[in-house]
């Protein structure tokens, strides 16, 4: 008798197990140190004429928990995503969201101004409005390999 393999079982499967493996992994985050103690926002980057936009999920993060730090060329955006007051003493059967500090660089491409960017904080999306230095950045040159002239 053959045995028919389905490959989107042993795929299913397989990826079942990592989940495990993941899971307990991470199940008893205080084993690992530091891994307790921040989170990562998401972050969409766009260009837009002569600004550059950069968009973090920051679902829950009350405006005076933010700090946002500008340079030529980096932005660094810290803060603290605070628990609710009201859940403090109940029994979780699930938590998924994170909660705690969280710390994201963002790197540009071209050289922004600073003074002359701003910042507005809308249903849990902090959006960074940045000035371009020059409203074209340098682009990626593709250098040719040529012969020695010797």
């Amino acid at each position: 008798m053959k045995k028919k393999i389905q490959p989107v079982s042993r795929v299913v499967k397989i990826e079942a197990e990592i989940n495990r493996m993941v899971g307990e992994l991470f199940s008893d985050r205080r084993k690992f140190h530091g891994l307790d103690e921040s989170w990562v926002p998401w972050v969409d980057i766009s260009e837009k004429g002569n600004e550059v936009l950069v968009e973090i999920e920051l679902p829950g993060v009350a405006e005076k928990d933010i700090t946002i730090l500008l340079s030529h060329n980096r932005v660094e955006i810290k803060g603290t995503k605070r628990r609710s007051r009201f859940r403090k003493k109940v029994q979780y059967l699930r938590l998924e969201r994170e909660y705690g500090p969280f710390r994201r660089f963002v790197s540009f491409p071209c050289a922004i101004i600073p003074e002359k960017s701003k910042a507005i904080l809308e249903n849990g999306i902090l959006l960074l409005i940045l000035k371009k230095y020059r409203t074209t950045c340098k682009k990626e040159v593709l250098l040719e390999i040529g012969k020695s002239e010797e």
